[in-house]
């Protein structure tokens, strides 16, 4: 949900033609681009974690398993 909310921020923003951000460099990149994009890495870095800890616990369940004698 969190980056949905952050691909309609920036992709509204973008089609509008950045007209409701400060044009100053300084608040445009440090404010807008840097601190809004951590909302962006760290559920995306999580989203990954997550897919990765799935894949390898679905690997380990399709492991043929070797009945005991």
């Amino acid at each position: 949900g969190q980056l949905y909310g952050d691909v309609l921020y920036f992709a509204t923003e973008a089609r509008a033609g950045w007209s409701h951000s400060d044009p100053h460099p300084l608040y445009f990149w440090g404010y807008f681009v840097a601190i809004n994009g951590l909302w962006v890495l760290v559920p995306g870095a999580l989203l990954l974690d997550a897919c990765h800890r799935l894949a390898v616990a679905q690997r380990g369940l399709d492991r043929p398993r070797h009945k005991a004698h």
